[in-house]
């Protein structure tokens, strides 16, 4: 299976780097995509911050994460017109805007399959374009998605000693809480921040983890009790 085109398909880190720090494309105007028997093609439309479409792209950068399920795109703009939506295609499930905890926006695309990628850019008007087609490393997790958290590193296992766990929240307005516990042994019960933002906003917290299965649990408080998600995650 081949895409039309030029340039090679990568899995992995270092998939594309491009763009301009100085572009005038400070907001995601437009997400869509389109499907063929060959590939899938993702497209990222830019406008300048006044709302006229834009000439040059941002700095982006693409890379998997570590458990091969999710696309990053990182993209150094100011906001998004897009939150979140499903794109239930053979290769993506769905994909989420959010806003990092260093202030830049990046889109994950959560995959259905192993997908392998490439990317170009074109001017005036700006426009990102992302190709994707059927790729050979198999994913080494899956994201844990809720309805207002989704949690997608490490993955099912990591080593023993300091993990990162690594997500985002919707409407952040406060921080959330990270358990760990095996049994009724509770090792970790703690908050976190989350990057502020009308939308998603992202939340790292590293964790000391001894060999074993564990229970992580990342949510908020509501009237009902605790919301969030839950998951297993091996050490060792």
């Amino acid at each position: 299976m081949e895409c039309p085109g030029d340039g090679e398909f990568q899995e992995g880190t270092g998939i594309a780097e491009f763009g301009e720090e100085s572009s005038d494309g400070r907001h995601l105007r437009r997400i869509a995509w389109e499907t063929s028997d060959r590939c899938e093609t993702f497209t990222f439309d830019f406008e300048t911050s006044e709302g006229a479409p834009a000439i040059s792209a941002p700095a982006v950068t693409i890379d998997h994460l570590d458990t091969f399920q999710v696309l990053r795109i990182h993209m150094d703009i100011d906001s998004a017109t897009v939150t979140d939506q499903l794109v239930e295609t053979a290769l993506v499930d769905r994909l989420y805007v959010v806003k990092s905890l260093d202030g830049t926006t990046f889109v994950d695309l959560l995959l259905n399959e192993p997908a392998a990628a490439r990317a170009r850019v074109e001017s005036t008007p700006a426009r990102l374009t992302v190709d994707l087609k059927p790729g050979l490393v198999q994913f080494k997790g899956a994201a844990t998605v809720g309805d207002d958290v989704v949690a997608v590193a490490p993955g099912a296992r990591t080593a023993v000693g300091v993990t990162r766990l690594q997500g985002y929240a919707r409407n952040t307005v406060a921080d959330l809480i990270v358990g760990v516990s095996q049994g009724d042994q509770m090792l970790v019960d703690r908050t976190t921040p989350v990057a502020l933002s009308d939308g998603w906003g992202e939340f790292r917290q590293d964790v000391a983890l001894p060999a074993g299965t564990w229970q992580v649990f990342i949510g908020r408080p509501t009237e009902d009790g605790l919301a969030g998600v839950q998951f297993d995650l091996t050490a060792g």
